[in-house]
């Protein structure tokens, strides 16, 4: 991980692998450790979880603030989404589309691919169109795996 992939005002996680069992997989705890070891100019103030937060949570406990640093696959793009649809089936399921995001510039970011689809929004898409009753897969442009900063 490069310290420029970190994203702006991201909270860090300087708990460490002797207070947290998850910190050799949580990205808030790399990108920590990614910020220490950097010999170029960083950040002077961060966003960060406490430590005293991490320092009182049980062995068994999860921590909320936690992200996986495996790759998620998320979908680019759905300019292609509604070709096979009828007319006027199109109509109600764009509208129910659009509702898989939590605004409507969203969806149209999400459509020319300005912004990545979450695979729970792709999974809220293919159950619009199971409810829909159209078979198959929705038709996503591209897919990519990147790194889920947020959940």
């Amino acid at each position: 991980m490069l310290l420029q992939d970190i994203p702006p005002y991201y909270a860090y996680c300087f708990g460490g692998k002797d207070l947290c069992p998850q910190a050799a997989t949580c990205l808030r705890a790399i990108a920590a450790q990614t910020l220490a070891e950097s010999e170029e100019e960083g950040k002077h103030i961060l966003y960060c979880v406490n430590p005293v937060y991490v320092q009182r949570l049980s062995p068994t406990d999860s921590c909320r603030y936690y992200r996986n640093n495996k790759p998620v696959r998320y979908a680019k793009g759905i300019t292609q989404l509604f070709e096979d649809l009828p007319l006027k089936q199109s109509r109600i399921v764009r509208l129910r589309v659009m509702q898989c995001f939590s605004c409507e510039s969203y969806f149209y970011q999400s459509r020319k691919g300005k912004r990545l689809i979450s695979p729970q929004e792709q999974e809220a898409i293919r159950n619009v169109f199971r409810s829909a009753g159209v078979v198959g897969e929705p038709k996503f442009d591209e897919f990519r795996y990147d790194l889920a900063w947020e959940g």
